[in-house]
């Protein structure tokens, strides 16, 4: 568990983890150059419980701590918390009842907030990955967002080595890079159908201060994944969208030498020239032929979208993939 500043919020956390039903567990909670108190805290929890070790990161930011903690971990499983969420109470328990060999566990999560009312994006995000989890194919929107949430997730040391631990160099977003690897992985997914972890929204939460976690940082990693794991390179690629998320996509296409058609349905686009890729009318390619990055945020536009590729028996995953 890295912590850094997370202030009133590292009670409850660890309170959480006092009070779980499983009990065969160790907290290494790693201190990345707090400044508020906190550190004195869980000094104080660690003065009365052996189970917690406390010791400060050896470099600077969640991956680094993410990192000590593991090398100093002693257990056959790992599982990471942030320090101002709450587990349930019976997290830990449920996991391991799920746990079979060569897989990871996860499970649903809900957001709260004690300070004021959730946005709208929080809740969008609760109800999609959690849809993701009912229907038990995580993997269906792996390019829309990120579907393993951070702290709600279990799997063996053994498993984890093998996906490469906390050691990928790509950031942004380790959370969402470590759903690319197991993506790509033999790992089976298990899920626990019931809320597993509660994310705590606050004004200081990484998410909302610290910008390697804002989505629109994410595309090179999803481009990055997308080539490497589900390019069909005997098929043309065809980019389908011009807006602020489609210009991302299209220059990380183009810094990596992947050559695409770049085609919208803003009448007003029609033949502009953007990074020398004249964008082309969605009326005068056959969709069918190509294998197709869609980058549309309009609800609206996405089901009219949606109900042209159906109608053209294309399948999601292998024929396009929604990247928003």
């Amino acid at each position: 568990m890295p912590f850094k500043n997370p202030g009133k919020y590292i009670t409850p956390c660890i309170e959480s983890i006092l009070n779980q039903t499983y009990k065969n567990w160790e907290l290494i909670a790693v201190n990345d150059h707090s400044d508020d108190g906190s550190n004195e805290v869980v000094l104080s929890y660690a003065s009365r419980h052996t189970k917690i070790t406390v010791v400060n990161s050896k470099g600077a930011g969640i991956v680094q701590a993410l990192r000590h903690g593991y090398e100093l971990s002693q257990g056959d499983y790992i599982h990471r918390m942030d320090s101002d969420d709450i587990m349930p109470i019976d997290k830990l328990e449920k996991m391991m009842e799920v746990m079979r060999p060569k897989s990871l566990v996860t499970g649903m999560v809900d957001y709260f907030s004690d300070d004021f009312d959730l946005g709208d994006g929080y809740k969008n995000y609760t109800e999609w990955i959690n849809n993701a989890m009912s229907s038990g194919d995580l993997w269906r929107g792996i390019y829309k967002e990120c579907p393993v949430p951070s702290s709600g997730w279990l799997i063996h040391r053994k498993e984890f080595e093998s996906i490469g631990a906390f050691n990928s160099a790509l950031i942004p977003a380790e959370d969402y890079d470590l759903s690319f690897r197991l993506y790509q992985s033999d790992i089976t997914i298990k899920i626990v159908p019931q809320v597993i972890h509660y994310w705590r929204d606050s004004l200081g939460r990484t998410s909302r201060t610290q910008s390697q976690y804002f989505p629109k940082n994410y595309v090179d990693l999803k481009v990055h994944y997308f080539l490497k794991i589900d390019r069909d390179r005997s098929t043309p690629l065809l980019l389908w969208g011009a807006g602020n998320k489609g210009k991302k996509i299209a220059r990380a296409l183009i810094e990596t030498g992947e050559k695409f058609i770049w085609v919208t349905d803003n009448s007003a686009k029609f033949g502009v020239n953007i990074y020398n890729q004249i964008l082309v009318p969605r009326e005068d390619v056959e969709l069918e032929n190509y294998q197709q990055i869609i980058a549309i945020s309009s609800p609206k536009d996405q089901i009219e979208v949606q109900s042209n590729l159906d109608s053209l028996g294309l399948a999601n995953q292998i024929n396009y993939f929604w990247f928003c």
